[in-house]
This record gives C-alpha cells, sequence and structure tokens, in this order.
C-alpha cells in the first residue's frame, strides 16, 4: 500500500555492507477478503506481508492499515486461520487521524501502524526471525517480502533514523527511512541487516516532500517499536520474544572528532558525515597499506566503462556513458538504438540543483596521494580521517559549474578555491576502500554553505571476469544553500560496468 507523507528533518548518510541470506523462512502473507453482494459474486482483497515472531511462527506482525484498508475484520495469514488479531491502533485511540492512502483515506495512529496476528496453527516451514536493535545510519539492508504471490527482496540503505515525518495529521517519530521505493502490497515487509536479523517492519512508500523537491523512500517501524506494542497487548508472549528492550532508540555510534559541532551550523540543519568512534587497533602501517590499495584500485578503474545517471530529487535521471581516456573522465549522451552522443570532459550543465564532476575516478587517486590518520576498527571496518584548514589546499571547491551558468541558479558570481574540509574512510580488513565521506565549508560570501558527499563501493561481477572487482557503485551529494531551510540533495549512480581499453571504440 502506498501512503503518501512529507518529511521535516532528516540526515543521510551511506556505507556499504553485505546482504542477508535464507530470510523467507521468517516471513509469510497475509490477506483480508471481503465478498461484495453482487452478480456475479466478486471478491477484494488486499494483500501484504506479515513477519513470524514466535519460534513456531503462530503469531505473525504485519502493518495494521491492511486491515483497515477493507475493513476491520481480522486479518488472515495465507494458509492459515486466525484465532484473533490486537493492535494498540483502535478506535478508542485518541491520536488517531486521517492518513491519507491513495485514493482513500484511513483514521488510526500511524504511530502504532502494527498488529499480530495469531494463528489457530503454526506456519508451515516458517520460524521466527532473530532481530537486533542496533542500526546505524548509512547501513545497507534488505528488504524482503511477497508481491503478488511472489517472494522478492531489495536491497537499500537506511538514510534516516528517528526523523520527525508527518503523515497528513499524523506525527511519527521512531522510524526508519530507507532509499528505495517499494510496490503498493510490499506493506509489512521485513527490514533485515546483513546478517539476516530483523531491524523493522515497512509501513509506508511515498514522497519526502521539501521545498527543493521529493525524494522517494520507503519507511519502517524499528524492531523496538514492535516489541513495545506487543509487550503491551501480550505481556507474556512479549517477554518470551523480546529481551532488553531498550527505553530509548539506540543512539548512532559517538566520535570524538568531527569537523564541525551542532552549534556551528545553521538553525535546522544537521551534518551528515557520521560519527563513527574506532576502537585502537594496533595494525602494521596502515596508511600505507590505504594508500597501495587505492593507487590499485585507481589504475583499475581505467579499464572500465560504465554508465552514470543524477538524479536531482525525484527529477527523471540524467544518464551518460562514463569512462576514463587519457587521464580524464569522458561523458557520452546515451541516445536511442545504442547510439552514442559526442564525447566530453565535462559533464553536462546543469541550472539547478547540486552535482559533482569526477568522483567516479580521482576520489581512489586523491586518496592514494593524500595523508590519512588510522583512527582504528569499527564494527569490523577500519576507519581512517583527515582534518584540513583552507591552508593546506586539500579539498577544492567550485561554486558554479564550467561556462558561468549558477550551480544552485541566480547571478551571483562564480567562486572556486581550496576550503577547509574534513574526510573519513571505511575500509574492510584488506584496506579495500568501501565508503568515503566528504565535508566541505565554502567560504561565507558563498550561496553553499556546507557540502556533504558519500561515495560507496561494492563487490561487482562483470561478464568474462571471474572475480568480482570492487567498483564505485553510489553516491549522495547533501548541501545547505543560503536562504534555503531544507537541504539540497542529488544521487549518483554507476551500473552497467564492461570493460574498456581506450584505444578501442566505446560501446555500451
Amino acid at each position: 500500500m502506498e501512503l503518501s507523507f512529507r518529511v521535516l528533518s532528516t540526515v543521510f548518510f551511506l556505507s556499504s555492507l553485505c546482504a542477508a541470506t535464507n530470510v523467507q523462512d521468517h516471513v509469510v502473507g497475509v490477506e483480508r477478503r471481503t465478498v461484495h453482494l453482487s452478480i456475479p459474486l466478486r471478491f477484494q482483497e488486499v494483500e501484504g506481508n506479515g513477519i513470524c515472531i514466535d519460534e513456531r511462527c503462530s503469531v505473525v506482525a504485519t502493518a495494521y492499515h491492511i486491515q483497515m484498508a477493507l475493513g476491520r475484520a481480522n486479518l488472515g495469514v495465507v494458509g492459515r486461520r486466525t484465532t484473533k488479531v490486537l493492535s494498540l491502533a483502535n478506535d478508542s485511540d485518541s491520536n488517531k487521524t486521517d492518513v491519507p492512502a491513495g485514493k482513500k483515506t484511513l483514521s488510526y495512529n500511524i504511530a502504532n501502524d502494527v498488529s499480530f496476528v495469531y494463528t489457530k496453527k503454526p506456519v508451515h516451514h516458517k520460524s521466527g526471525v532473530p532481530y537486533s536493535y542496533q542500526f546505524y545510519v548509512g547501513q545497507k539492508v534488505e528488504v524482503a517480502g511477497y508481491y503478488e504471490n511472489k517472494f522478492e527482496t531489495t536491497e537499500a540503505h537506511i538514510i534516516g533514523a528517528n526523523v520527525p515525518l508527518i503523515m497528513g495529521k499524523a506525527q511519527l517519530q521512531e522510524n526508519l527511512v530507507l532509499d528505495i521505493n517499494l510496490k503498493p502490497g510490499r506493506s509489512g515487509s521485513a527490514v533485515l541487516d546483513q546478517r539476516g536479523n530483523l531491524l523493522g517492519m515497512i509501513i509506508l512508500t511515498g514522497a519526502i516532500k521539501s521545498k527543493t523537491g521529493d525524494l522517494t523512500a520507503s519507511v519502517a517501524l524499528p524492531v523496538r517499536t514492535i516489541a513495545r506494542a506487543l509487550l503491551r497487548l501480550d505481556p507474556c508472549l512479549g517477554s518470551v520474544v523480546f529481551n532488553d528492550i531498550p527505553e530509548e532508540e539506540p543512539r548512532p555510534l559517538e566520535a570524538s572528532f568531527v569537523l564541525y559541532q551542532d552549534n556551528d551550523l545553521p538553525d535546522g540543519t544537521s551534518p551528515v558525515i557520521p560519527e563513527l568512534s574506532a576502537n585502537p587497533s594496533d595494525v602494521p602501517d596502515p596508511v600505507a597499506k590505504l594508500r597501495a590499495k587505492a593507487e590499485a584500485a585507481a589504475n583499475l578503474m581505467v579499464n572500465f566503462i560504465a554508465k552514470q545517471c543524477l538524479v536531482q530529487g525525484t527529477q527523471k535521471p540524467l544518464c551518460h556513458e562514463l569512462s576514463s581516456v587519457e587521464g580524464q573522465q569522458t561523458y557520452r549522451e546515451l541516445k536511442r538504438k545504442d547510439k552514442l552522443g559526442k564525447p566530453t570532459t565535462f559533464f553536462p550543465i546543469q541550472k539547478h540543483g547540486i552535482w559533482t564532476q569526477a568522483d567516479w575516478l580521482d576520489t581512489l587517486g586523491e586518496i592514494a596521494d593524500n595523508s590519512w590518520i588510522f583512527q582504528g576498527v569499527v564494527n569490523g571496518h577500519y576507519l581512517f580521517s583527515f582534518k584540513s584548514a583552507v591552508e593546506d589546499d586539500r579539498c577544492y571547491y567550485e561554486e558554479y559549474s564550467q561556462g558561468g551558468i549558477p550551480l544552485f541558479g541566480g547571478g551571483r558570481p562564480v567562486w572556486k578555491g581550496s576550503v577547509a574540509c574534513f574526510e573519513q574512510i571505511l575500509t574492510d580488513t584488506d584496506f579495500n576502500v568501501l565508503s568515503v565521506f566528504t565535508e566541505m565549508r565554502p567560504p561565507e560570501d558563498c550561496l553553499t554553505q556546507f557540502l556533504q558527499t558519500v561515495i560507496y563501493y561494492d563487490w561487482t561481477k562483470l561478464e568474462g571476469i571471474k572475480a568480482p572487482i570492487l567498483l564505485p557503485i553510489r553516491e549522495r551529494i547533501t548541501a545547505k544553500v543560503q536562504g534555503q531551510k531544507d537541504l539540497w540533495y542529488s544521487n549518483v549512480t554507476w551500473t552497467e560496468y564492461k570493460e574498456f581499453r581506450a584505444s578501442h571504440r566505446i560501446k555500451m
């Protein structure tokens, strides 16, 4: 089911982790059927997903709004009879409000959008899902559920946690915001971490609205919300299923080093660089190993060609072929019937929004050339960082793109030069770069007040190459602009990688 919602404030980080496995054993389909008295008889149903909560899968958690959509009768688990359904969202709830749901309007408390379906017999071949209260913004997750009777899994990232949201007149404080647009009917799907632990349950998909555009995303209730609801409705079962429910949502990992504190930022904004706290580790010569791996990866990039797509908000993607020729990135417009436009060394100029021009290739080379401070170990990853001043001439920023067209529109003069910045890198234990975070603060006379980017890399299997290769696959760009209350953002993706040599004709 698709619901609309808008964001009041949010924070975005990205990272890269492995996908969860064997999750179908913990997810079931749910349905609510009604018979319309007509000639001929007509059946109507609302489909969704449920998550096995208890060990035998005789109690299933699902979204309350699925039940609301066609009346208040009991939900059914596919293949099983229902004995009862419990939910905190009911007619006596003083906080219920109208929430738009497609062409319909449902009245309930969005914060309690969870129901527990008790079945007469356990569901065959299903079992309770393991769970975790721990998550972090930027985490790679998997969304698992049924759609039109077929089981589907979708990779996603947590781009916001406990973001103040408003749907209609309802408010939702506890949530996970994911960077995917799920189809109607995927409500109740499980959000799982790389180990298969349940982190939350999908309840909404729609557009996060702001003055600068819309971002299509999905929202989940975290495990803590589900656990507290079951404990209130069924204390005996809740105390058996869920242990050590935290009084408050776990805070993100804290860091002893950040470039800008909250009180340094403009009102209504937050830093988007993740605050990571590393445990000290005695690793021999880590910086030299990082730089060597980054240099090797940068040299490898000239052998590949990719499709690069820039998306600003929910606008239509702008896609080009991207390759490296004679040390420069080369772009070609993708036309119909596999035809390519003329090559250019500059990313096509946009009249508004935010974007970058050279991160695909240059980032790895700059990592290899620059100095870093090894911070230690974070969740099985190595953390490196560096804080530089303008005088270090390390980070370069250009207010407007080539050709004199303003980056954010308007008639301000062009500014370019070195800026203060903070960078941090997450690698695996073999020093392969997984995520690169950068925050820059331009001078006060610039239109842009601060700019953050994150590029993350993943192992990619290419045709004709036996072993997967670690390649950049996505970039998130966020900025605060003078006169704008909300953050600006864009996404860049790199897909359809193929082998390429500069001496050969460029083909997709």
